[in-house]
């Protein structure tokens, strides 16, 4: 039976979490879980956006730093106590800020890391025990095609995604005995995306220089899609909802979602 307030649906029934709950592609996932019956565990940083957010949807809005292993296992110990279970974990939260390697500043090195990979490290340590009391789940983390096309300028951005493909990897084989599937999800740029939390902003400068060389060197035209258009963010939810909905037995090591 679904949840007071809550439609039937393919994920009536499941509990499901996203990272970089906020905004682009993750605020997507979010809604469309939640329009699909899920209950939705909603996780950034920013508490008041966070908490309008999780209203509007009908979900729950946890205030978490997945950079920090504290906070997440805070998080994951308040999920555990509420659902005792968990079906779906989405690594979405990501940040970038575009600057030449020898220009890296300390900050620029660990925000970066921490975000885009320790942040899934501790969120699928975290989220492991509680997928296996659900009887197994999905877990799927968010790539980026950088990493198979590398922008200048992106250097920590596309190490960072590039050890999270690799630690999916470990992932999968550690897991399949507890039916707990993990998916790779490469994706390219989504209409309405920015390059990060609202407080770790761009620097104007170096977001302009690097802006034009990708241009020129022709990068911004193979991601950001031609006539038809490029991928919505909506799209890209549709993605998620497929992976998650797959039979069991069967699973997708790797998608590669992108514009053209």
């Amino acid at each position: 039976m679904a949840e007071a307030g809550k439609s039937e649906g393919q994920l009536s029934g499941k509990v499901a979490v996203v990272t970089g709950a906020t905004s682009g592609s993750g605020r997507a996932v979010a809604t469309r879980f939640a329009h699909e019956g899920a209950t939705v565990v909603m996780l950034a940083r920013g508490a008041a956006r966070l908490e309008d957010l999780a209203r509007s949807l009908g979900a729950v809005g946890l205030p978490t730093d997945i950079g920090e292993p504290d906070s997440v296992d805070a998080t994951f110990v308040e999920i555990a106590r509420r659902w005792g279970k968990l079906d779906i974990l989405v690594n979405n939260a990501a940040i970038y800020r575009p600057c030449p390697v020898e220009e890296l500043s300390n900050d620029d090195i660990l925000t970066q890391t921490r975000t885009n990979f320790l942040g899934p490290v501790y969120t699928c340590r975290a989220a492991i025990p509680l997928l296996r009391a659900a009887g197994g789940g999905d877990i799927i983390n968010t790539s980026s095609e950088s990493t198979l096309d590398p922008f200048p300028h992106l250097s920590m951005y596309v190490a960072t995604k590039a050890a999270l493909e690799m630690f999916s990897r470990m992932l999968m084989a550690e897991l399949p005995d507890d039916d707990i599937r993990v998916t790779n999800l490469v994706q390219g740029v989504a209409a309405g995306e920015g390059g990060g939390s609202t407080d770790w902003s761009w620097q104007p400068e170096k977001a302009a220089a690097s802006m034009a060389l990708w241009e020129e060197r022709g990068y911004l035209a193979r991601v950001t899609g031609g006539p038809a258009g490029g991928q919505s963010a909506e799209q890209v939810a549709d993605v998620h909802v497929y992976v998650v909905t797959r039979p069991r037995g069967q699973k997708l090591d790797t998608i590669h979602v992108r514009a053209y």
